[in-house]
């Protein structure tokens, strides 16, 4: 699969949670945690989910493709790794990079839910760097444009799903360069403000992603 492919089937997965979002967000003013109903925030976390999942999809997906080799926008050839035969053996080189093993290109995972987080930054860093992939700059570079947004999606969705004082605090403090107001849920913060652009908090972070994801591909 080509990475454009890759690349559009990204987008076209987050159009829908953004417009739940949307629809919460032009309701009315969110400036205090008080302005949030019971059904604003089962809505709102059901669409910060989706979208976490998504970029987890697409973090996996242009792993495996990269190491399995495939194209980019110009239609040129990224090869793929000798020991990469196939999605499975990925997945097991994957997660043993995880786990700071020797890559044995022999093994094969057809498990999901032993592989690594993928849409945590700082994983996907390390299985770069251990798997290494012909286009590992470019997945680095990557990284590194989504790595505010990434960090902020992870904690905020994190905070949601394990709702307790640490959790939000640890979102507090990951969104420290917002406007923020105080929350009694996770969800809430998705309303905070970034100051220089006077965005809400989730479509930044949107727009962080997704020019992560072109910058991948071209």
């Amino acid at each position: 699969m080509s990475l454009i492919t890759v690349q559009n089937s990204f987008e076209s997965a987050l159009v829908e949670p953004v417009r739940v979002f949307e629809e919460v967000a032009t309701t009315r003013l969110f400036t205090k945690a008080a302005d949030f109903t019971t059904d604003d925030l089962c809505v709102l976390e059901g669409a910060l989910s989706r979208i976490w999942q998504v970029w987890c999809q697409f973090c996996r997906a242009v792993l495996v493709e990269s190491c399995m080799g495939t194209v980019d926008l110009s239609g040129v050839a990224i090869p793929g790794l000798a020991g990469a035969q196939s999605e499975d053996h990925v997945s097991a080189a994957a997660i043993r990079a995880k786990q700071h093993r020797p890559i044995v290109w022999i093994q094969t995972n057809s498990l999901l839910w032993r592989e690594p987080t993928w849409g945590d930054i700082d994983s996907l860093l390390d299985i770069v760097a251990a798997l290494a992939p012909t286009n590992a700059a470019k997945l680095n570079g990557m990284c590194s444009v989504a790595g505010r947004g990434a960090k902020i999606l992870q904690t905020a969705r994190n905070a949601a799903a394990h709702d307790n004082i640490q959790t939000r605090t640890d979102l507090v403090m990951t969104g420290s360069s917002f406007s923020a107001f105080p929350i009694t849920h996770a969800c809430q913060a998705l309303f905070w403000i970034e100051p220089s652009s006077q965005q809400y908090l989730l479509p930044l972070v949107l727009d962080e992603l997704i020019s992560a994801s072109r910058f991948l591909i071209v």
